[in-house]
């Protein structure tokens, strides 16, 4: 099944009410599954431009979507505490935005970050803890590095807490993974999910393969999200996903990524 397809049908034909932005930007999604492209990339390491071709993989875009509709449970409220999590169709097309797209000679993906604006009681975060989980333990990616940043980390644990609590609420997921005080710990390959806050001990040594900054429209400086950003520099295919509800702050860090992926999507920028 082809979530970006099939979003798109519905926006086209007024089915789904979406931003002018979101419609151009899963329209461009949708044309580059059917007319890949290749594009020029300048390797700062060798120093030359190197020519990749993405294609759309069916398979790795709806694989995290069949994780998390598996395995993830919901964790708070009578009526769906304990229930699988059902993706709608908003969220199955940006997962298979993210985990789709690939380089067609090495299979790694073409994205690594990822925007999520949207209102609030939308399930953003059951959605970031959710995709967590799948990049901690699914994703193939040995000693796995998954991090919740914030400015705070009180913040950062409300993703976090929600991935561990999704663990003790499926005897599948609890059985693989220690759900620990301040990580959760997948022993088969001694992979981590841990909160972090630009007010934690220390930020040095980090590997991440995959982040969630949570409410960013919150942060006041780029800090956590430059130094985590960069710790990702040699994984092949880290997913970096930024959340946030369209706060009042304004002028700081989410203003800042916000400019930046207008412009990619109004095409300043290369997509």
């Amino acid at each position: 099944m082809n979530f970006i397809k099939e979003y798109v049908n519905k926006i086209n034909a007024g089915e789904e009410v979406v931003s002018s932005k979101v419609k151009i930007l899963y329209n461009k999604l949708s044309n580059d599954i059917d007319n890949p492209k290749e594009i020029e990339i300048y390797d700062e390491i060798n120093e030359e431009y190197e020519k990749h071709r993405y294609i759309f993989d069916e398979e790795k875009a709806n694989r995290p979507i069949e994780f998390i509709e598996t395995f993830c449970r919901h964790s708070k409220g009578r009526k769906w505490g304990g229930k699988p999590v059902i993706l709608e169709l908003w969220q199955k097309a940006f997962i298979s935005a993210i985990f789709g797209f690939v380089d067609e000679e090495t299979g790694y993906r073409k994205y690594k970050k990822a925007l999520l604006f949207i209102a609030r009681k939308n399930g953003k975060s059951t959605l970031a803890a959710a995709i967590g989980l799948y990049m901690l333990m699914s994703d193939g990616e040995a000693g796995a590095e998954c991090y919740s940043i914030a400015t705070k980390k009180d913040q950062a644990k409300l993703v976090w807490r929600e991935a561990k609590r999704m663990i003790k609420k499926s005897p599948v997921l609890l059985k693989r993974v220690k759900p620990l005080v301040s990580e959760l710990y997948y022993e088969e390959e001694e992979a981590i999910f841990q909160p972090l806050g630009s007010d934690s001990d220390t930020l040095d040594g980090l590997n991440a393969s995959f982040v969630a900054a949570d409410e960013v429209h919150a942060m006041k400086d780029k800090n956590i999200i430059d130094v985590t950003y960069d710790s990702m520099s040699s994984r092949e295919q880290p997913v970096f996903l930024e959340t946030s509800t369209m706060g009042t702050i304004r002028e700081n860090v989410f203003d800042d990524e916000y400019e930046y992926a207008k412009n990619i999507i109004n095409g300043y920028y290369l997509l």
